[in-house]
């Protein structure tokens, strides 16, 4: 039980050492700004100023930067569908053509190929008749 009581002492006197501590040093920074030349603290805030300045200055170059880069690109990608648009209207165009022909290459052939079956047809009809008779008058019967 004593050693509870005076490890809870111990602990109490730890805080309110450090806790006096902390003001001391709140005090003590409050001498050190006290103390501290008034224009000096203010062109300490005007350096500050000025840099955060620089940097937003600098941050806006940078950012304006890669706008001009991003607005090329898109004019670059926007010239280059436009481009796309035009050639593929072209072989749409050429496509169609192609296909006229073929269409009509592939029905002049049709119609040649007809002609030429209507000939073997016109043709074997034409001398069936004859060879049916020659064959009918050679055989005897």
């Amino acid at each position: 039980m004593i050693v509870w009581t005076l490890i809870t002492v111990v602990l109490f006197v730890v805080v309110v050492v450090a806790l006096g501590m902390r003001s001391l040093n709140r005090r003590e920074a409050f001498l050190i700004q006290a103390l501290e030349d008034p224009g000096e603290r203010l062109r300490s805030r005007v350096r500050r100023v000025n840099l955060a300045l620089y940097e937003a200055v600098s941050l806006m170059d940078e950012l304006q930067r890669d706008l001009r880069a991003q607005q090329a690109a898109r004019d670059r990608l926007s010239s280059e569908a436009e481009e796309q648009a035009r050639m593929l209207s072209l072989n749409r165009e050429q496509a169609e053509a192609i296909r006229q022909v073929l269409v009509g290459e592939t029905k002049a052939t049709i119609r040649a190929e007809w002609r030429r079956e209507l000939k073997f047809f016109a043709a074997g009809l034409l001398l069936s008749v004859p060879i049916g008779v020659f064959v009918n008058l050679i055989s005897p019967s």
